[in-house]
């Protein structure tokens, strides 16, 4: 078998990938229809005419995912808008060889458009940019497929560094379905090309001088047997929402927003201000889910839970290098802010509703069930705004109305479409099912289906009234365990620890400093946990449930506080030192 760089990829392939999708897995990795004209690209290039041509919602494209780096290429703007819409103009024109290569692509696939974001988005027109970049995660979901350019550190670098074939393959291809190998490459680590790879039903990929497809019911090398591609059922439950078409769960899942943002973070941004740009086709489709929408990428629903998001190493503070600070929107107290690696599992209150979700096996029981011992209970009533003077906007935390409400033994029917399955001792262990997701268990009912118009809000700021108190460190920090972040541990009058924190960022993270400082608190929200297993920092507790309040520790600036580390601190201790405060939170 020829292995050298002088084998040629076999367009063929490409060709039957997908021909054998459009056969045989239906509307499982098909488009959905579409509802609205925001959702479409505005512009594309028409490579047979060589120009920019207005989109339309009956034309086949392929969007192109690719690392743009410091390569020189004609933009997109005012303008240039008339002199590109003229035919052969891209022919004169300066564009990189990515850009280039996916062009002959297309060709050589028989499809006439293709979808670049420099090409097809007016780079100086803010409202037209603006809306686009609200629509990405649409416009990648109803392209014909993703061609997603990993070769190359920039656009200044080919598809693949091999040729390029037309004949058919040649029979010793064969081998064995696997998924899309994640190698090591620029593409990988860029935070624009996270919803890019989310959102797409298929791509194929160029890396390491090697092609592939993945779709929502398979993936295959190059060099494996075509007729492998053929999978009849599918055996992955399609989760594509109606209105976005995008490979999400249609109902709120923050189990899987979690591992998604977990994700997202450790990723690189040349302009950290463009953090939200980046995500906004996430953060669309998740307003669409979650009732209340987003804010500054953290759902309403779950907001307390998502505020006590935790590092689990070390983080960088996302600073902007472009627009002032006062213009960026990285407050301190969300995780977009942030890059590195978040702890996924701080989050787990977020999802304490969910009792049972299918291929959920992380302890191989087989059951599916989703181990809980975490509960957020709201204390505080948050308000976000965009600047320090416009208006306010409350934050309806209905997670925790639900669960106060369908947990009581004397709560009232579930709401409509849910059922009550009653447990085997008591009335508390009841469960409850809803008919749109099916083999999903819930410990108590969550909006579902309900008629939701949410934003995805932008705000720098958090406003509310709550408590606050000054607590004295233990004198050294220690370090976490499981993780790579430094602990600092919080004493009590008597000289006990009364809780800890999970210290942020790199400057802070340095083993065994000496903290000498008193840390301001602030009250963020009630929890309890249920020691039945060993939990770190908890486990020689003498209660059966521990109840604490989870608190940040927070720096002053000109009247806003700031996010340092989060942590909790004990019920009895934080009772006792707490008194109430007016807060902005920035």
């Amino acid at each position: 078998m020829p292995d050298s760089l002088s084998r040629p990829i076999k367009i063929e392939t490409l060709k039957t990938w997908l021909a054998t999708c459009d056969a045989q897995h239906a509307e499982h990795c098909r488009a959905g229809q579409i509802t609205d004209d925001n959702q479409l690209p505005t512009w594309l290039v028409d490579v047979s005419r060589q120009c920019i041509v207005h989109a339309q919602a009956d034309l086949k494209y392929i969007a192109l995912s690719y690392v743009w780096g410091r390569a020189a290429s004609v933009s997109l703007t005012r303008s240039t808008l008339d002199k590109l819409m003229n035919e052969g103009s891209l022919d004169e024109e300066v564009l990189p060889r990515t850009i280039r290569d996916a062009m002959n692509l297309a060709t050589a696939l028989d499809i006439g458009y293709l979808w670049v974001d420099r090409l097809c988005i007016v780079q100086d027109d803010d409202a037209e940019k603006h809306a686009q970049i609200k629509a990405m995660g649409s416009i990648y979901a109803r392209s014909h497929f993703t061609l997603i350019a990993a070769q190359s550190h920039d656009a200044s670098g080919p598809l693949t560094s091999r040729p390029l074939r037309l004949s058919p393959p040649p029979s010793w291809a064969s081998g064995l379905i696997t998924p899309v190998v994640r190698t090591i490459a620029v593409w990988f680590s860029r935070g624009w090309t996270f919803q890019e790879f989310l959102f797409s039903r298929r791509k194929v990929v160029f890396h390491n001088n090697t092609v592939n497809w993945e779709c929502h019911c398979s993936s295959a090398h190059e060099n494996q047997e075509l007729r492998s591609l053929t999978l009849s059922p599918c055996l992955r439950q399609t989760t594509q929402t109606s209105s976005l078409g995008v490979d999400i769960d249609p109902w709120p899942n923050f189990h899987r927003y979690a591992r998604l943002a977990a994700l997202f973070t450790p990723r690189f941004l040349t302009y950290p201000e463009d953090v939200l740009d980046a995500f906004a086709g996430a953060s669309a489709a998740f307003a669409q889910i979650y009732p209340g929408g987003m804010v500054t990428g953290m759902p309403a629903m779950v907001f307390d839970a998502a505020l006590i998001w935790q590092p689990y190493h070390p983080l960088e503070r996302r600073k902007p290098n472009v627009l002032p600070d006062r213009e960026a929107i990285l407050p301190s107290w969300s995780w977009v802010s942030w890059r590195g690696e978040l702890h996924s599992e701080a989050w787990q209150s977020g999802y304490n509703y969910l009792r049972r979700q299918p291929n959920h096996d992380p302890e191989g029981s087989g059951d599916g069930i989703i181990k809980q011992h975490w509960t957020t209970i709201s204390t505080v009533k948050w308000s976000h705004s965009s600047t320090l003077t416009s208006e306010r906007h409350p934050i309806p935390v209905l997670a925790d109305e639900w669960r106060k409400k369908y947990t009581h033994p004397s709560s009232p029917p579930p709401p409509t479409d849910w059922q009550r399955h009653n447990g085997q001792i008591t009335k508390a262990a009841s469960f409850f099912t809803h008919p749109s997701v099916p083999g999903h268990e819930f410990w108590y009912p969550i909006p579902i289906g309900v008629n939701n118009h949410g934003r995805a809000s932008r705000s720098r700021y958090l406003h509310t009234t709550t408590r606050h108190a000054h607590a004295e460190p233990f004198p050294k920090t220690s370090r976490s365990f499981g993780s790579g972040c430094a602990v600092l541990a919080l004493k009590a009058p008597d000289g006990r620890q009364a809780g800890c924190l999970r210290l942020n960022d790199m400057e802070q993270n340095t083993r065994g400093n000496t903290v000498a400082e008193k840390c301001h608190l602030i009250e963020l929200s009630a929890g309890e946990v249920a020691l039945d297993e060993y939990v770190e920092d908890l486990r020689d507790h003498p209660l059966a449930d521990y109840e604490f309040y989870n608190v940040m520790w927070v720096e002053w600036k000109g009247g806003v506080a700031y996010r340092r580390a989060v942590g909790r601190v004990e019920k009895a201790f934080w009772e006792a030192a707490a008194v109430e405060i007016n807060l902005l939170l920035g």
